[in-house]
């Protein structure tokens, strides 16, 4: 019966050494020295931008271990939009492109409630500050129709980016490049309240608006800026609201100073013992 045992179990084991040989062992080295063609990015596609047939390019690759959403042809990207910003040398997987067409301008889908982006037209070079405008500048806008007006409503402005005449995102944080040209600012998109919106359009159609760079790469100080816009905007359109809200603060400051042992009248000496007595 010991002998059955072992003679059975060395057949299984020759059995199995022969499946391992012949069969396993050539399936492995198939999936790890195969091939497939799959198609890669060859130039930067910002995010946002439709992929053109000049963007990418099939290449043959190991198939060993491919992500099963990798894009294995021209024709599942061409045509469609980048999700993400794309380099050379980048697989396209399908979470990284888009059928429809989406916004580049993170910032626009970032805008507070109460608030509204606005553009206004660059009339004239000088207008809008030369070409030297960038994104999160503070300035203040002033309106010349037949003199020079300062608007209460339009001291301090964020801008939110500057466009050329096609609506293309203009950088004025660098030089071009030996090979390219300059974008020309054609319009300014702003972040305003509904009240400087409504200034803003009207400026569009009545004289030119100039603007003047006023704070740029100093957060605290911007802040502080918009701030005491916004506090202007409620004096001059909201002023019962501004009072509700100071008065509100007095009470509370009101409040803590009453309830500050610090703040109440000392005691005399023997005061309280007289009061026994």
């Amino acid at each position: 019966m010991k002998l059955n045992n072992r003679f059975l179990f060395g057949i299984l084991s020759i059995v199995l050494a022969a499946a391992i040989a012949f069969i396993a062992l050539p399936t492995i080295a198939k999936q790890t020295n195969g091939k497939t063609e799959i198609v890669h990015i060859v130039q930067p596609v910002p995010k946002g931008a439709q992929i053109t047939s000049k963007d990418v390019q099939a290449v043959e690759v190991g198939s060993y271990n491919l992500p099963s959403n990798i894009a294995r042809t021209a024709e599942d990207v061409v045509g469609k939009y980048a999700a993400v910003d794309l380099i050379a040398g980048d697989y396209i997987l399908a979470s990284k492109i888009s059928i429809t067409p989406i916004s580049s301008d993170i910032v626009l889908s970032q805008i507070p409630s109460g608030k509204v982006a606005i553009s206004l037209t660059v009339k004239t070079l000088a207008s809008g500050l030369s070409d030297k405008l960038q994104p999160g500048d503070i300035i203040r806008i002033y309106h010349y129709m037949d003199e020079a007006k300062d608007i209460p409503e339009l001291q301090f402005i964020k801008v939110l980016s500057v466009t050329d005449s096609k609506g293309i995102n203009v950088d004025n944080t660098k030089e071009p490049g030996e090979d390219e040209e300059k974008l020309q600012s054609a319009t300014i998109t702003v972040l305003a309240s509904p009240e400087q919106a409504k200034i803003i359009t009207g400026l569009e159609n009545d004289g030119v608006a100039h603007v003047a760079l006023i704070s740029r790469n100093n957060d605290k100080l911007a802040e502080e800026l918009l701030d005491e816009q916004d506090k202007m905007l409620l004096e001059l359109y909201y002023p019962e609201e501004l009072e509700s809200d100071e008065d509100a603060q007095g009470d509370e400051t009101e409040q803590e100073t009453s309830s500050d042992p610090a703040d109440q009248e000392p005691t005399a000496p023997g005061e309280d013992e007289n009061a026994e007595e």
